[in-house]
């Protein structure tokens, strides 16, 4: 008799638990997805279907175990990145997707079956096309040259630096060019920001503290003339004795 009361106490213990742990999951299961977009097109209506249906997975899914990593891999393949997730317990997740802002195009094959690879800001690939025509504004794309595809993000944070401290990227660059050479020791690697007015802003050891050197860069970049941006490098390097960034210009 005292063995069966403990069995039935245990038999009631489980029974109760799991109505606990069922009753919180029916509390905390998400029931409503809140999509904001912040998109440069007039007309985002497709998109907004699109990134509610991908999303409407998590719907009954425990709010508690719903990440910021589970929902950008829900829309990996859409042409948004999440901007921000937050939970609003007990049921509500409010999300924000950011369109992936179409920034560099690679050319590949010859000119006549010429196909334009695109990237977005962060570097990541969006499409290919027969024409360098951006997608939103339909202006060309910053054409990124001899720049491999695993050193594009790299390329691409760098230039982000370029918009921060300069003011604008696509209507002031044309191009970037990277000179690289693994097969030589001590080899310089540079980076080349060629400007539509036809100035080269040359980065020597591009790597080796790009951002500090573009700031080196803009205040000699400013005291140009209109002339003397019209041609010419601006070379950005490391120098002296105490090896501090110097930028300086010629005309050649």
């Amino acid at each position: 008799m005292k063995y069966l009361r403990k069995i039935v106490a245990l038999v009631i213990g489980v029974v109760f638990f799991a109505a606990l742990v069922i009753g919180i999951g029916m509390i905390y299961a998400v029931k409503n997805i809140n999509v904001t977009m912040v998109t440069y097109a007039d007309d985002c209506s497709a998109s907004y279907a699109e990134a509610k249906k991908s999303l409407s997975k998590f719907k009954g899914e425990s709010i508690l175990f719903v990440s910021t990593s589970d929902v950008a891999k829900a829309v990996a393949d859409s042409n948004y990145t999440v901007a921000s997730c937050k939970k609003k317990y007990p049921c509500t997740l409010n999300i924000t997707l950011k369109e992936r802002l179409e920034t560099f195009a690679v050319a590949s094959g010859e000119e006549e079956y010429r196909i334009y690879n695109m990237y977005d800001n962060d570097g990541k690939y969006l499409r290919g096309i027969e024409t360098n025509a951006n997608i939103n504004d339909g202006s060309p794309n910053l054409i990124l040259n001899k720049v491999s595809a695993e050193k594009i993000p790299e390329v691409a944070a760098i230039a982000g630096s370029f918009k921060e401290i300069f003011g604008s990227l696509r209507s002031l660059v044309s191009s970037i060019n990277l000179d690289v050479n693994s097969q030589i020791d001590d080899y310089t690697e540079k980076l080349f920001f060629n400007l539509h007015s036809g100035l080269v802003i040359e980065m020597d050891d591009y790597t080796d503290s790009p951002y500090e050197k573009l700031q080196a860069a803009f205040p000699k970049f400013a005291k140009l003339t209109d002339r003397e941006k019209l041609g010419g490098t601006l070379r950005v390097y490391r120098g002296g004795v105490e090896g501090e960034i110097r930028a300086e210009y010629s005309a050649r």
